[in-house]
């Protein structure tokens, strides 16, 4: 059960007002948050029906997950213009119907932020809303403001009042600000949905990339995190991105707003969630080091939504249907391409070594092992909201998987010259923000573009669930592909390792798998690493730690793990020494270099990974 409204006198605001508005006017105060509800009063466009329904979504674009935002709303009332109430009947969470609609002056209704809502399930944080009295106060506009029936193509207005010294940052450019008050217009509901605004003390940066205004916003409560910091990481994939699409970008401002959550994730996640010309972030108060990679990782990602959806989608997603949602089949491009970017532009742009891109590709590779494999994945896009619901996350492993595939397939037919990126640049060019492409028809567009061969690749790999052909693929740009192969590894001891956020330290969590020599070191649960042969363990660079350990330790050498160790209630350090060994183990998939590939698939293989 959601929170009772304590205050019962209703404020209707501006009845007097010109009923024969050709706009919504939305209006909020962020000073008068009551026990985190805020009031919401619009003052509607002009209705010619009798009878009005009005809508808070059910879903939005970008979740694929029924979140019903009207749950979160109380208190609906309608007026007219002399300030009598009309008849309103909630037909189910996220529509209310309202009588007499032709003298209807102005709705006023209650919203509860999500973040810490009681409901069975909470909205993934990048997608909910957030309002913290004197604080924060998050407005992912899909569930403050709502659309009329046939009236999601009329203009938006929202005022919002707030306190003297907040800001709201979001990529909209359409601003007016008089006093405390900030006015943000769009030109349809769509558009406004698209455009989140995160309102606090200001902590921002601001540059240019290319043609493009960027802003990095971040709220951190205890501080751990600056926009600054952030920044640091962020332009320099920017800049990298900014090549690798030619040289200028598809937007004007583009903002990542960045809300660094203290202690436990309410709904267990953290992440972002995409926009047009925004990101939202909610990750953990963590330093700008520690976070540093995975910004930049997500942060690749949801900027190349620049390219799909907003410059390449379908009528399903052009035009959404925010109560009865129909799906594309497109999940493959959408999601799948943009991670295939977010990866590739890393080497191409040297940021990573092609050896490391390797690494990416198996990673995929093992996380799309999870999935069923063999369902098509236009069926996992069309019924990812139910039937499909559980092998939603391939579309970022296969998906980007599919996308590499399909690069490779573009570069062998071009000598190289030809690219997926230069195939979404022409799409970009035949569609555009205005103009949506046929569900059914894009797979014959893009092999219109290309080749019969990559409308082939299409009907046998995404329209049906068969292998992708990734041997045959690999083996074109001089790349091995093997399955299941045995391989001698220097061990760690076989011990589970977890992460104490206090100390800053990994530690054993679970010692079910010790294998010989972690019973020769002598590992104890909660053992805290400390050091390994003298080197201090560094949790900005653990992973390439570990890695080079296992390169440069052969069988026999003295190994010496430093580790804290509990002792009567205090932490020790304690030195654990042994001998290493090898253990066998099987890799599900091995990617290497083949020292035996001709000129041509090197040429070949240096054109798909940018390298000279």
């Amino acid at each position: 059960m959601m929170k009772n409204v304590l205050c019962g006198l209703l404020v209707v605001l501006g009845l007097t007002a010109n009923a024969q508005n050709e706009k919504y006017q939305f209006y909020l105060d962020l000073n008068k948050i009551n026990s985190d509800l805020i009031q919401v009063t619009l003052t509607t466009p002009v209705i010619s029906e009798d009878k009005i329904i009005y809508n808070l979504p059910k879903i939005v674009p970008g979740t694929y997950k029924i979140y019903d935002f009207g749950q979160y709303a109380m208190d609906f009332e309608a007026f007219d213009k002399d300030g009598r109430a009309l008849s309103v009947n909630q037909l189910d969470k996220n529509r209310w119907e309202i009588d007499n609609a032709k003298a209807l002056a102005k709705i006023s209704y209650w919203v509860e932020d999500t973040w810490d809502a009681d409901v069975d399930e909470l909205v993934f944080e990048p997608g909910g809303t957030n309002i913290e009295d004197g604080e924060n106060v998050v407005l992912n506009n899909h569930g403050f403001f709502g659309y009329f029936d046939g009236m999601k193509h009329v203009k938006y207005e929202v005022n919002v009042t707030r306190p003297d010294d907040f800001y709201g940052s979001t990529g909209l450019t359409t601003i007016k600000t008089n006093g405390n008050v900030d006015q943000f217009t769009t030109e349809n509901y769509m558009d406004l949905v698209d455009a989140p605004i995160m309102y606090n003390v200001p902590d921002t940066v601001t540059f240019k990339v290319g043609n493009a205004d960027i802003l990095i916003s971040v709220y951190s409560k205890n501080k751990s995190a600056t926009a600054e910091e952030l920044a640091k990481d962020i332009k320099g994939i920017l800049e990298l991105q900014k090549d690798y699409l030619g040289g200028t970008l598809p937007v004007d401002k583009y903002a990542f707003i960045i809300y660094l959550y203290a202690g436990a994730s309410g709904s267990g996640g953290s992440g972002a969630l995409e926009h047009s010309y925004s990101s939202f972030y909610y990750l953990p108060e963590m330093s700008a080091e520690q976070l540093s990679g995975f910004v930049v990782s997500v942060a690749a990602h949801e900027f190349f939504h620049i390219v799909t959806p907003l410059n390449i989608h379908s009528e399903e997603i052009g035009d959404f249907d925010f109560i009865n949602p129909k799906m594309s089949k497109h999940l493959w491009m959408y999601e799948g391409v943009t991670e295939y970017f977010a990866g590739h532009v890393q080497v191409y742009g040297g940021m990573q070594t092609p050896k490391e891109y390797l690494g990416v590709i198996e990673e995929k590779l093992a996380g799309a092992s999870h999935y069923k494999d063999e369902l098509a994945f236009t069926e996992l896009s069309l019924e990812c909201l139910d039937k499909h619901e559980d092998q939603y996350g391939n579309v970022y492993q296969k998906g980007a998987i599919i996308g590499m595939c399909l690069d490779i397939l573009l570069r062998d037919q071009s000598e190289g010259k030809v690219g997926i990126k230069d195939m979404m640049a022409s799409l970009s060019k035949e569609y555009g923000k205005y103009k949506s492409f046929e569900d059914v028809k894009l797979f014959d567009k893009i092999a219109e573009l290309s080749s019969p061969e990559i409308r082939t690749f299409f009907t046998e790999h995404v329209e049906k669930g068969n292998e992708l052909p990734l041997a045959d693929l690999l083996n074109r740009v001089g790349i091995t592909f093997k399955k299941d192969v045995k391989i001698q590894e220097i061990s760690l001891g076989g011990v589970a390792l977890s992460f104490n956020p206090e100390t800053q330290r990994l530690f054993v969590a679970d010692m079910s798998s010790i294998n010989e020599f972690g019973k020769m070191l002598g590992y104890k649960t909660n053992d805290e690493f400390v050091s390994i042969n003298g080197v201090d363990i560094d949790m900005n660079t653990v992973q390439e730690q570990m890695d080079q350990f296992k390169k440069n330790t052969k069988v026999g050498d003295k190994v010496e793990v430093v580790v804290m160790r509990n002792h009567k209630g205090k932490l020790k350090t304690k030195k654990l020494k042994g001998k290493a060994i090898t253990i066998e183990k099987t890799k599900k998939f091995l990617i290497e270099f083949n020292d035996d590939a001709s000129q041509d698939q090197i040429q070949l293989r240096n054109a798909w990974l940018g390298q000279k």
